[in-house]
């Protein structure tokens, strides 16, 4: 222990605070405490301290356990030690009991907030910014922006954007973020250039600080493009943010996720790289729930791409409980790759996702399955798709294949009429889809059906000449007298004078092929006639007559056909060609000359046979064919004259 007094030791303390170095005030508050353990002054500084030092667990038990500071009020301090231990309802409680003051209400504010609850943050704000006006006011109106963003873009309430001052990087960060939330593009752009700018500007003289703070713009940026369909310099964006490893570890994580959203199903070894970051337990603890589902989704996602079948479905499994409308479709995705559908249809079933996207999904099993009917009735639950024309022709065709074109039609019908009562569809379309409903009653006849459907059209407008023409069709199926009734409603048709009806006539029936006849005129035929009576008779071609086997047996065919040609009884073999042993052996030898050969080769042969061999000979000598070479002749050259 130091021989200074506690006044000289508060006098140090409370210098090392103004120049922010709480570590060396730390022990000299703990000296003051071990000569006075009452002390008031010196109890807060070590509060102060502690938290300062971000040592919130042990400021608390600190507080918690100290009978002089159980009775004084720090419900603030309390508060916000269990805020940052992530123990916020207890925060909550401890506000509650405390005075209310600007940073009572700041606190709560950032509580409610880290809660996802936006709506009553937005509120606190508001407040605040309406009735208090200090130091904070620039930071109390970036969470005001934050608090809106974020009931935007993860809970789709987008509140009215309140105007607030443009003045920081992170309030025109903070209003881009809203603007991408609500879908207006253009103002997020200028929000973030705007936001780049500023930052620039704001941190010159210090690239690495530059860096950090510029990189949630950078991602936000990519985002922007990400949306608007520009992926390649999206995907620019998020590598060069990866790359400087400056930002903090959330923005990190939706870099490293929004890039495996760009690789889909390709660049698998990439995209397990980057889910590595994103998917880190440290990082998850800083996210909101939205993002770390959202990234537990593409986790299940690569597992299934990469064909990790069994991690697949432990993390759908893990998956079951979270809010994301999408998690039944991952657990049926294994079954149907399996085409086990009805396994499939049973946890789609079971999840009663209210999901559009889900619930399509069953009809598409329901499809495959061919239960026609169970189908129709899950699209036909779908209130959004009840009056469109899409889902109306999806919903006739099931039913056609289910219960039959009668009931078919009556749906069609009631379908139309529900169309024309929303109001929401012209005349013009409407009477459209009653042409294709007649069309339809026509084909599967229903001629009484299509002529009432037609008749309304009629009436409603007389000019239409295609609905008169199909109501003369229905009539004439099942009532002739007024099908002649309603011809005699057809207007008249002026035949231009350049048309001839002659010519027409000849070829009505007949559009192309041999069947078109061809118009002929009179001097033509004359002519025609003419040239025949010396025309030729044209030349039949001669019949060669077929080829029969050589030996034919009378009464058959050969009984010998199946026997090889050289077996047959009747087989001659062909005379050998004399050349055919030239080219075998060595040149100027061949076959026929061997025994010469023999004859003439004395090297191994003993004396007694080389004498008679000498002696000679009555019988002629075989004669040896010079073998010619195949080498041609060198042609003479040709005398020329003389060059010099």
């Amino acid at each position: 222990m130091s021989g200074k007094t506690a006044e000289q030791l508060f006098t140090q303390i409370k210098k090392f605070g103004q120049e922010g170095l709480f570590e060396k005030a730390l022990p000299l508050v703990i000296e003051i405490l071990k000569k006075d353990p009452k002390d008031i002054d010196a109890l807060k500084c070590k509060i102060v301290c502690l938290l300062k030092l971000d040592k919130c667990k042990e400021a608390y038990h600190f507080m918690t356990t100290d009978k002089e500071l159980q009775n004084l009020p720090l419900w603030h301090e309390r508060a916000y030690c269990l805020y940052r231990m992530n123990r916020l309802d207890e925060a909550i409680v401890e506000l509650n009991n405390a005075e209310p003051s600007p940073k009572v209400d700041d606190l709560l504010a950032q509580i409610y907030y880290k809660l996802e609850n936006y709506e009553k943050s937005v509120d606190i704000y508001k407040a605040l910014i309406k009735n208090t006006l200090d130091s904070n006011s620039n930071e109390r109106e970036s969470n005001l922006a934050a608090a809106m963003a974020s009931l935007a873009a993860f809970h789709s309430n987008a509140v009215k954007w309140i105007s607030v001052r443009d003045s920081t990087y992170e309030l025109c960060y903070n209003a881009a973020c809203y603007d991408l939330a609500s879908g207006d593009f253009d103002s997020t752009e200028s929000n973030l250039e705007k936001a780049e700018k500023l930052c620039r500007q704001e941190f010159e003289d210090d690239d690495v600080e530059v860096k950090s703070e510029l990189a949630p713009i950078q991602v936000m940026k990519g985002l922007h493009l990400q949306r608007l369909g520009k992926e390649k310099e999206a995907l620019e964006l998020y590598n060069l943010v990866l790359k400087e490893k400056l930002a903090d570890s959330q923005t990190m994580a939706v870099a490293a996720n929004n890039i495996i959203c760009i690789n889909k199903d390709q660049n698998m070894f990439d995209s397990r790289k980057k889910m590595k970051i994103a998917s880190n337990d440290s990082v998850n603890k800083k996210l909101v729930s939205y993002q770390t589902n959202t990234i537990a989704f593409n986790s299940c996602l690569l597992s299934f791409y990469t064909n990790q079948l069994e991690q697949f479905k432990n993390k759908s499994a893990q998956l079951k409980s979270s809010e994301n409308p999408l998690v039944p479709l991952l657990l049926a995705t294994s079954y149907v790759r399996d085409k086990n559908y009805d396994l499939a249809l049973k946890i789609l079933n079971e999840g009663n996702s209210p999901d559009k996207i889900v619930r399509l999904t069953i009809a598409e099993l329901l499809k495959k399955c061919s239960m026609f009917d169970e189908c129709a009735h899950t699209i036909k639950k779908e209130s959004s798709l009840s009056d469109r024309p899409a889902a109306i022709g999806l919903v006739a065709s099931l039913i056609l294949l289910s219960a039959g074109e009668q009931n078919a039609a009556e749906y069609l019908t009631t379908a139309i009429n529900n169309m024309r009562n929303s109001q929401k569809y012209s005349d013009e379309k409407i009477n459209t889809w009653m042409m294709e409903c007649s069309k339809f009653e026509l084909a599967y006849d229903m001629p009484q059906k299509a002529a009432e459907t037609l008749e309304y059209l009629v009436k409603d407008n007389p000019s239409n000449i295609k609905a008169l023409a199909l109501l003369i069709q229905s009539y004439s199926l099942f009532d002739a007298p007024k099908a002649h009734e309603v011809a005699l409603l057809l207007p008249d048709i002026e035949i231009p004078s350049s048309i001839d009806l002659d010519n027409l006539e000849m070829g009505v029936g007949v559009t192309s092929g041999r069947g078109l006849r061809k118009v002929i005129k009179p001097e033509e035929e004359k002519i025609n006639e003419a040239n025949r009576k010396f025309e030729t008779k044209e030349q039949r071609r001669k019949k060669k007559k077929p080829k029969l086997p050589k030996v034919l047996v009378e009464g058959g065919p050969d009984p010998e056909r199946w026997i090889p040609k050289q077996e047959r009884t009747y087989y001659r073999k062909k005379k050998r060609n004399r050349n055919e042993a030239i080219g075998k052996g060595s040149q100027g030898l061949s076959a026929v000359n061997k025994a010469a050969e023999a004859t003439l080769d004395m090297s191994d042969k003993p004396k007694k046979i080389v004498e008679e061999d000498t002696k000679p000979s009555t019988q002629a000598a075989p004669t040896v064919n010079k073998q010619q070479s195949s080498k041609p002749k060198p042609k003479a050259k040709k005398k020329g004259k003389g060059k010099w």
